[in-house]
């Protein structure tokens, strides 16, 4: 919610940066730059040695980052931060670099073992300009698709920063909704939420997960949750709906959901699904 609030306000959100970023949020040219500690199984010590070291000099490319820091990383901490878009200032595309970054920190570990155990490798009797040939190159491939790339980052940060899946969508999305997740939501002051218990409504937005139960009578039914531009909704689909709108219910799938209402004691509202329709099958107008 509040990264679209930003959206809204034309606030840019920067995802985290090796050279730039914090431990925590920041501010950074008139736009919020996401902390490093955001960062999945990226941890406070990880993230001062990071710092420490660019504070002596920036890093100027994922292989000078890999050999700084090669003994406060392991291979899901390097992942991570590709995925996150932290290494996005070394003007490489992310597909590019995970695609070499595992060889990247198995060489550098076994430099650091030969050394420690006192054996000569053939980067200790070539010159500068000779390493370099022996460094792992990038392959020259494309950047992965942006749906690809908003999914890496929902998974490491929680949520998207390079855009959303719905973004496109926008224009039928408000269009075709009575109600967004925002207002499933308690508000603080009044303590009940905007949509009231009973109240029939549309949502619309992607499905990210379901879960499947069976009642009494061993029927299906199922529990969905429904994210929009600014938040998730519960949706519960019994039996006889699920029957109906089972072939729509799969996970990232665009769709309306028409329900109603049901409120929560000190919790956000759920919706009880009556009627599912994806995205691509709301009706249609042409004008000649």
């Amino acid at each position: 919610g509040y990264i679209y609030a930003c959206r809204q306000m034309n606030i840019q959100m920067l995802p985290p940066d090796v050279n730039t970023s914090d431990m925590e949020f920041s501010v950074e040219d008139n736009a919020i730059r996401f902390g490093l500690s955001a960062v999945k199984s990226l941890g406070r010590p990880t993230i001062k040695a990071i710092i420490d070291e660019r504070n002596k000099s920036r890093f100027t490319s994922m292989q000078d980052f890999i050999s700084r820091l090669y003994t406060d990383l392991n291979k899901r901490t390097l992942e991570n931060l590709i995925k996150s878009g932290a290494f996005d200032t070394f003007g490489n595309n992310r597909r590019q670099m995970m695609s070499v970054y595992a060889r990247m920190l198995d060489n550098e570990a076994k430099q650091g073992k030969d050394a420690i155990s006192g054996q000569m490798s053939l980067f200790d009797i070539v010159d500068d300009e000779q390493k370099k040939e022996f460094e792992v190159t990038l392959p020259d491939v494309g950047e992965y698709q942006k749906e690809t790339m908003l999914a890496f980052e929902k998974e490491v940060l929680g949520v998207y920063i390079s855009g959303h899946p719905l973004e496109e969508y926008e224009e039928k999305w408000r269009k075709s909704i009575s109600a967004t997740t925002l207002d499933f939501q308690l508000d603080e002051e009044t303590g009940r939420t905007k949509v009231r218990d009973g109240s029939r409504e549309i949502i619309g937005g992607m499905i990210t997960s379901k879960m499947i139960k069976y009642t009494k009578k061993n029927q299906t039914m199922a529990f969905i949750t429904v994210e929009d531009l600014l938040g998730t909704v519960e949706v519960v689909i019994f039996p006889q709906s699920y029957e109906k709108s089972q072939q729509y219910l799969q996970e990232d799938s665009k769709v309306f959901v028409r329900g109603r209402v049901s409120e929560e004691d000190d919790n956000a509202s759920k919706l009880i699904c009556e009627e599912v329709i994806p995205f691509d099958m709301t009706k249609k107008e042409l004008w000649i």
